[in-house]
């Protein structure tokens, strides 16, 4: 998405009774190439470049994710190989927890923490469900044993068949009594991430999806935050801000938290389902849920950063953004409210291989910053891969931003 600016009074609101004062370090260089890629060699550097010169051709990128796809599903020879050498080496930790542990290690050692994502797309049978509970409370329970690693991710789909979601889109729930059986065992599943979370101390982020799902999903995770909110914030819920309906959405969720004394845990997203959420709109014809442009998406996103912010003490956020403008919003507005840099409930991430440039300078100014870290075996991610780079070729345009940086920083090392 292309940046936008968001302006606010030069004195900003007083900061809150018994805040820590913000540092006085200066605010981060997010041009700095040399810091943003100091992990990095020569050869890693122009890997990394070709790489994104290729997902910057989006009808080239779509097309060769299609073949990669394809040649993975039908297992033809050097396709999974080549795949793990190209996007996958970039965007994805490991294959398992254990192979993505020297990557974790590597981002730590540079005050970057990890948020692990099982990167497995929707499943279909009851042991698809159970498989993909477990792999989530391997994620809880090595997390628990780390300060490198600070959350998991859950995708409900992941627990849930699809069809049953859509069901109680729009149903109010009953989780007292579920009238169910399937969507009891939805709960459970849920359930037990979310203490498993709790337990180990850290944070479980409930993945948004598309809107016909996400009725249900709002449901599930404000019963979850009820359950486990209590004294700190475990369970998050997703906000794509794309949606014209989030920003009031946001604003009703905290409404509803302090009604259930318990702390709101969001995280801000743009959006990943465009494309099919129009479509399907089209096609049913209803309205889009989506917002009329780009400068609407950008207003919103940013006004709920500020929301969050003005209500740190009771809503714990994480910004998930590969925009600059929204990133140098959160920093500057953290440090004129006087609100301490490392505040708990505030923090930051990209994913893995982009937006070094983000991620690593906000690490070393001192605000809390992370990777989403995927993993899993190469056909069970490459359907989130594919995903990926149509997201940010079609609709970001991060790739030529990425290109730019990399270019910058091999000249600055051949003078």
């Amino acid at each position: 998405m292309n940046q936008a600016s968001h302006v606010e009074s030069p004195d900003g609101p007083a900061p809150a009774q018994g805040a820590p004062e913000a540092p006085s370090h200066p605010l981060p260089d997010f041009s700095d190439t040399e810091k943003t890629f100091s992990h990095l060699s020569d050869g890693e550097l122009k890997g990394a470049g070709r790489l994104f010169s290729l997902m910057g051709k989006s009808w080239l990128s779509h097309f060769l994710s299609k073949l990669g796809s394809w040649a993975v599903r039908w297992r033809l020879p050097f396709a999974e190989w080549g795949v793990r050498n190209t996007i996958y080496r970039q965007f994805v930790g490991g294959t398992s927890l254990k192979n993505a542990l020297p990557t974790i290690e590597r981002l730590h050692k540079r005050g970057v923490t990890s948020i692990m994502d099982y990167g497995a797309e929707a499943k279909e049978s009851e042991e698809d469900f159970d498989r993909f509970r477990d792999e989530i409370l391997k994620a809880a329970k090595l997390s628990g044993t780390t300060e490198a690693v600070d959350s998991v991710v859950v995708k409900i789909t992941g627990l849930a068949p699809n069809h049953l979601l859509e069901k109680f889109n729009g149903r109010t729930i009953r989780f007292d009594e579920p009238d169910d059986p399937v969507f009891t065992r939805v709960i459970e599943r849920l359930d037990q991430v979310c203490q498993a979370a709790s337990e180990s101390n850290i944070e479980i982020y409930i993945d948004a999806e598309e809107s016909w799902f996400q009725g249900t999903i709002d449901q599930l995770a404000d019963e979850m935050m009820r359950r486990y909110n209590q004294k700190r914030g475990v369970v998050l819920n997703t906000y794509q801000l794309y949606r014209h309906d989030r920003l009031e959405f946001l604003k009703r969720s905290h409404e509803r938290a302090q009604a259930g004394g318990y702390i709101l845990g969001c995280k801000l997203v743009r959006g990943a389902y465009m494309v099919k959420e129009a479509k399907r709109a089209e096609e049913g014809g209803y309205p889009t849920p989506i917002q009329p442009n780009i400068e609407a998406t950008h207003a919103d996103y940013n006004a709920a950063v500020e929301y969050c912010i003005d209500h740190i003490e009771e809503v714990s956020f994480l910004v998930g953004s590969h925009n600059e403008a929204s990133v140098r919003l959160l920093t500057e507005s953290l440090d004129r409210r006087g609100i301490a840099r490392n505040h708990p409930h505030a923090r930051c991430a990209q994913l893995l291989g982009m937006s070094d440039n983000l991620t690593f300078n906000l690490a070393a100014g001192g605000y809390n910053s992370s990777k989403y870290m995927v993993y899993g075996p190469v056909a069970e991610v490459l359907p989130y891969l594919v995903r990926r780079a149509q997201e940010n070729t079609s609709v970001t345009g991060e790739m030529g931003r990425e290109l730019r940086m990399i270019k910058d920083e091999l000249r600055r090392r051949r003078s």
